[in-house]
């Protein structure tokens, strides 16, 4: 008989990240390999990125019954705007929390710095989109963690994840973005 540990599983994987990252608040992962190691204190006066999941961190508690369809098309608008390097845009959408964790300025230059190597996407596929309702670190409010597949034109198999946050304007905004 098989039993399947509940933390193995690719959505539990997908919260713990989302959970992490959020804890960490909104951003681009752009720093090296050695500042990702870093305590978490020291990280935070870093522009904030998603890390791996730590091993005991649980996963968020999560409401199958919630239409992530609205926050799946605010994802793709905004990620619309980083795809064509309009930086100062995609800040202006992003949620609060984005705008206080990074400058518009540093978001340019960390958005540039991160996409421009890998060239224009070519595709770009939903792979899960997990609503929660309350992540470690953020207050209890409404969040979809989506993960997609894309194709860069210079990387074949990249993973972007993207953390919407469901505002009190009642507009579903990005609160965290990774590109790896």
């Amino acid at each position: 008989m098989s039993t399947t540990r509940p933390n193995s599983s690719p959505r539990y994987r997908l919260l713990n990240a989302a959970a992490l990252a959020l804890s960490i608040v909104a951003g681009l992962a752009v720093l090296p390999a050695h500042a990702q190691q870093e305590p978490m204190q020291r990280r935070s006066a870093q522009p904030p990125l998603f890390a791996a999941p730590a091993s005991n961190v649980a996963a968020p508690a999560t409401d199958i019954d919630r239409d992530v369809r609205p926050a799946l098309e605010a994802a793709g608008l905004w990620l619309g705007l980083a795809d064509v390097n309009r930086a100062r845009q995609s800040w202006e959408q992003a949620a609060p929390v984005f705008q206080r964790a990074i400058s518009a300025d540093d978001w340019a230059r960390s958005l540039q710095d991160a996409r421009t190597p890998l060239g224009k996407v070519k595709s770009r596929k939903t792979h899960d989109a997990v609503f929660t309702r309350s992540l470690p670190g953020q207050p209890d409010g409404e969040y979809v963690v989506i993960q997609y597949d894309t194709v860069f034109e210079h990387k074949a198999e990249a993973h972007e994840m993207v953390t919407m946050a469901f505002g009190i304007d009642g507009r579903w905004r990005v609160a965290g973005y990774l590109v790896r």
